[in-house]
Order: structure tokens, then sequence, then C-alpha cells
């Protein structure tokens, strides 16, 4: 049996390095493998580093400067608008006038708002109501009266109302009986009289729903006046003054001792008994006068008292007593736009208003005024101007403003007699070229120019800007069209 080979002739057999070779070997191949791995990591930070660049930081070879940023030549609208003052408000102001005789016993605070069937405050503990229509309440309405477009508003009124159940009132003008039992409904559910008639002043006709601006009258305020002047006190009315001088003068007469008569020659004297039967008859002849003159004052009286007590029932005989100070409901704002400015404000113009907390609302031009006017401010302004002195007249019509009004799409909840500001369309372009104002270059002298990008290179294009609206600017010059890609500097 052969004897085993020692390790070294084994080893030198196989070709194989010395055993002491080997270790070294091991730390050379770590060592590469270490620098190829952070190598590869060196290349992976540097790639994404530039894949993550922002746009804005794009390389030189772009064409966009570093902060730099694009945008597009488009065509556009626009609006260049003016800034113009304005209050807030409500339109359709209405005084309210009491025509009935009583003692106010409610009241509605001011800023509330009264609809069709609602009362508008009380008399006696009886209620005044809103009724809508466009004409006064002028007489008493009730069954027999002529025609007219009052009756029509009052059977429209009770139609909505819903005191018509059986839809009996056919409408119109008439007075009926239909319309004469829809009263004495009305009148039940507001604990009046059922009297199937409408007192004059017992119903306010007024066009939509009323919004209190002001109360005139107090709690336990007397009626209104009769329409007939009072006369001073301890005076005698006119026509007594008259009759009792009348009276006194035949008084007087008949007191007064009589001329003797002159008799002719050979005639007889009147005797005693004659001239007592006169006297007697003189006397009762001024008695009669006095008590006719006194019949006559009772009749004139008699009617004085009836007018007033018509009066009271709402007849003319009363005379109107301002109540209630309303607006309708649908806000405003007034205007006053300088007469030079006059072409701003257009009928149907749409506008946005911006309320005193910044809000923006947007409403719609209802009327413009024609004549021009000078505020008193203004005026007094000019006074000061002139050292208050008399000489001249008013202003040189550098202030004179002309009024508007504008109606809000929408109410805005407790604001009123608010200061706001209303933006006008003081000039339009539409469909023009336009880019971004910060987009225009100034160049040499007062012309302008874009920076255009084809493909990496800039390219200056000279340009007339027009009209600056909304942040953009209208552009004309050759070579400018839409869809050019412009630089945009930061």
């Amino acid at each position: 049996m052969a004897a085993p080979r020692p390790d070294n002739a084994t080893h030198a057999l196989d070709g194989a390095l010395p055993v002491d070779d080997r270790p070294g070997r091991r730390r050379r191949a770590r060592v590469l493998a270490l620098a190829a791995i952070v190598l590869a990591a060196l290349a992976a930070a540097v790639l994404i580093a530039l894949q993550s660049r922002s746009p804005n930081h794009a390389a030189t070879g772009t064409g966009v400067p570093p902060g730099d940023t694009t945008a597009t030549v488009q065509r556009r609208t626009l609006i260049e608008r003016a800034q113009v003052d304005g209050t807030l408000g409500y339109s359709g102001a209405v005084e309210i006038y009491d025509r009935l005789a009583g003692t106010f016993t409610w009241l509605p605070a001011v800023g509330a708002v009264i609809r069709r069937g609602d009362t508008l405050y009380k008399l006696d503990n009886l209620p005044v109501a809103l009724m809508y229509g466009s004409v006064p309440a002028y007489r008493v309405l009730k069954l027999g009266i002529g025609d007219g477009p009052d009756v029509t508003e009052l059977n429209a009124n009770l139609v909505e109302l819903g005191f018509d159940p059986y839809s009996a009132i056919a409408g119109g003008d008439h007075f009926s009986q239909a319309t004469g039992a829809a009263v004495r409904r009305w009148q039940k559910s507001e604990g009046l009289p059922q009297t199937g008639e409408v007192q004059l002043g017992r119903v306010v006709f007024a066009a939509g729903a009323r919004r209190v601006t002001a109360v005139h009258v107090t709690l336990g305020q007397d009626p209104p006046p009769s329409s007939s002047p009072e006369q001073p006190s301890g005076s005698e009315a006119p026509a007594e003054k008259d009759s009792a001088n009348a009276d006194k003068s035949k008084e007087s007469k008949s007191k007064s001792p009589k001329p003797k008569a002159k008799h002719p020659q050979g005639s007889k004297k009147p005797s005693a008994k004659e001239r007592a039967a006169k006297a007697k008859a003189a006397k009762e002849k001024a008695q009669a006068e006095h008590e006719k003159a006194q019949a006559e004052k009772q009749k004139a009286a008699n009617k004085e008292k009836e007018a007033s007590d018509n009066g009271k029932e709402g007849s003319a005989g009363a005379a109107p007593e301002l109540a209630l100070s309303t607006t309708a409901t649908r806000q405003i704002v007034q205007l006053q736009v300088k007469a030079t400015e006059q072409q701003l404000a257009h009928v149907g113009e749409s506008a946005p208003v911006t309320l005193p907390n910044g809000d923006v609302v947007h409403g719609r031009i209802t009327s413009v005024g024609t004549v021009a006017s000078e505020s008193s401010e203004n005026e007094n302004e000019n006074e000061k101007e002139k050292g208050g002195g008399g000489g001249g007249g008013g202003g040189n019509g550098e202030n004179a403003t002309i009024s508007a009004t504008l109606a809000l799409d929408h109410a805005v909840t407790r604001l009123d007699k608010a200061p706001v500001s209303v933006e006008l369309v003081k000039s339009i372009r539409r469909n023009v070229l336009a880019v971004p104002a910060t987009a225009l270059v100034a160049v040499a002298g007062r012309d302008y120019a874009i920076q255009v990008l084809s493909g990496a290179r800039r390219v200056e294009l000279p340009v007339t800007p027009g009209m600056f609206a909304d942040g953009y600017v209208e552009i004309e010059g050759p070579g400018v069209r839409r869809g050019l890609t412009v630089i945009e500097p930061r």
C-alpha cells in the first residue's frame, strides 16, 4: 500500500498557489467589489439628481433662464373696469298714512318685513292690513259701489289669502255678493266687525311686501286730527259770528227809538194802542228771525259733526297721518357716476359689488339718470375755495354726477346704508392676442418686446401693447401669433 503524499506535493501537482498566498487574493477581491458598489451608487445619485431638476431650473440649453417660467400667447377678451363708490339700500320707498281714528295699540319694529295679509299696525287693537296692489285705496269698498281697479285688487287679495274657498269670486272689478262674503270671512279671521264692508284705511294697497324703515307714531298716540281747520280758542266760527252780529243788529234796531214821523197837517196822530201793537209785531218778527238763525246754526253744527264721524270711519273727513316709512325688500346700490363718465353705466349690464367685509356679489344696473347734479358737499368745497364770498355762481360742473341704480341678484342680510364699491366696465376688447403683463419687456426708448422660444433659442419680437386688464396685456406685432411660447421673468 502506497504511503500518502504530503500536502505540498498535492498542491504542486494541482498547479495551485502556495497556501500562504490565498488570504491576499481574497482581500483584493473584496476591495474591488466594494469600489464597484460605490461607483454604482454615485452614478445612480447623479442620475436621480438630473431627473428631479425643476423645469424652472432647466439646463441652459432649453433657452429658459434659471428662475423664469413660460407662458403661451392666447386669444382673450379683456375688460377694463372703473371703480365707483355706492351705497347699499332698498328700492321702492313708500310712506304709509293712517286714515282711521283710534289709538295706536301695536306698531311694527324697524326692519320688519310685512307681507300680504299681515298687520301694518293696530288702532284700538284692531288691525290695519297690507294687501298687494298698485292703486291706493280711495273709498269704502262695499256692495253697490261702482266697478273699479280697487275692487279688482280686493278680489285678487281675498282669493290669494284663501277667503274664497268656493271659488265664487269671478274676479274683475265688480264688488259682488261673493266679494262681500269673502270680506266677512276675512273680518272674522282678523277680529273685525263682520260687516262685509272695507273701511277706507282698514286696508293699505302696496306693490309687494314692505320693509319698515321708520315708525313715525307712538303707542297710545291720539287719532289723526280732523281735516277741517280748528278755530282759535275763544273765537267764533265765521258763520256763527255773522249770525250773532245779525241778531245783535236786529235787536238794536228793535230797541232803538224810532224817529217821530212827521204827519201832514190835519192828519190823525196814531194812538197809544196802535203804537203798542206795532212795537209788539216788530218784536215778534225779530224773535222769529233770531230763532231761524239759531236753527241754521244748529244745522251747520250737525253737518260738521256728521262729517267728523264719517271721518272716523275712514271718509275724507279725516286728515291722513304719516304712520310708517317703508321700502320694498329688494336690495339695491345707489351710485353717483361722474357726468364725464356717464358712458360707464348701461341699463341691463352686470357688475360685481364689493361689500364692506370684502365679499363680492353681483347685480344688474336697472336705471341711469339723465340729469346731472352737483352734491352739496362739492358745492361747500367750491365755496371754501372761493373764500366763502358771495360772488360767482355754483360749481364749474367738474364734480357733477349722474345717479344710477343697481339691483343685487341676491339679498345681503342685515346690511343697509353701507358703503360699497362697484366695478363698471370702462372698455372691452374681444378676441385679442394677449400674454401675462409680466412677459412684456421694455427695450430701448419706449418700445416693448416679448421673448419667444424657438427650439432652444430665445428670439425677441417687438410688440405694441394695448389694453391692460386682469393681469394680461393685449399685444400686436409682426410674427406674433397664437400658441407662441414666451418667457415670463420672475
